[in-house]
Order: structure tokens, then C-alpha cells, then sequence
């Protein structure tokens, strides 16, 4: 396939991820909210074939997973931290799942659907995130 060089020590030193990206791409129960997610898999194959940089961590596969957020903690009012954590959970939550929606992100939260909706308006001014389409049968986009 015009691939050069490719072997298998990154196979050896990460099978273990490889065995749960394989999983993470399959795995699905919308009664809980979890939704097949084929980054992971992505990332793996992207080292392997495309000598990409990309770090494969098991832990971020777990289902709850959420990643430290450093410029939250960065933040000296106690409230503008605690918004930099939600937004980086809805921010999570629309990777793991393009068309959730708010009552959705709400209930996974713990949080009202004003202070989704709040933190959704930032992400959205900040360029983070964009809506694709309409309220029904639309999608979130997260901009790197």
C-alpha cells in the first residue's frame, strides 16, 4: 500500500491500547450514553503507518475519563475555574459524541441546561466549538 518501514514494535509496546481502541470503536450502550469512537484506533494507526506523535494513554479510553485541565487551574476566581473544568467536559463529551445534545450534556453533567447552554455560548465565542446544522439533526464540531 506504499507504506514504508512499518513493523510491529509499536504493536509490542502498545497492545494493550490497540486491544482497547479495538474495544473503545465497538463498544456502545446509548441507555448510558456511551457511543462507538473510533479516535482512539485513529491514533494508533496514525503512529503506525503515518509516523504520527500521538500520546497513547489507556486511561483516556475510560469511559468517565476526564482530562486535568490545566489553564482552569490557572484561574484565580473560584468560579472562572469551575466553568473552565464544565467546558472541558462538554468539550470531552462532544468528541466522544457529535449529536448530543444539551439536555444530554445537562444530565451527564450534573448541571442545569442554562449553565450548558452558558458555557456552550464561550465555546462557541472562542471558536472552540461550532454548530453544524440545526437544533435537530445538527452537530457539534470542535475546532483544534
Amino acid at each position: 500500500m506504499g507504506f514504508i518501514k512499518v513493523n510491529n514494535d509499536l504493536f509490542a509496546e502498545h497492545s494493550w491500547y490497540f486491544r482497547n481502541a479495538l474495544v473503545r470503536a465497538n463498544y456502545e450502550d446509548l441507555s448510558k450514553g456511551i457511543h462507538k469512537t473510533e479516535r482512539y484506533l485513529l491514533r494508533f494507526l496514525f503512529n503506525l503507518l503515518l509516523k504520527a506523535n500521538y500520546e497513547l494513554k489507556n486511561r483516556e479510553m475510560h469511559i468517565n475519563f476526564m482530562p486535568s485541565m490545566k489553564k482552569s487551574s490557572e484561574k484565580t476566581e473560584e468560579g472562572s475555574e469551575k466553568t473552565g473544568k464544565s467546558s472541558e467536559k462538554i468539550i470531552h463529551l462532544i468528541k466522544d459524541n457529535a449529536r448530543i445534545t444539551i439536555k444530554e450534556l445537562a444530565a451527564q453533567l450534573n448541571l442545569t441546561t442554562r449553565a450548558i447552554e452558558k458555557n456552550i455560548a464561550k465555546l462557541k465565542t472562542g471558536g472552540i466549538i461550532e454548530r453544524i446544522g440545526g437544533d435537530k439533526g445538527g452537530r457539534w464540531k470542535v475546532n483544534n
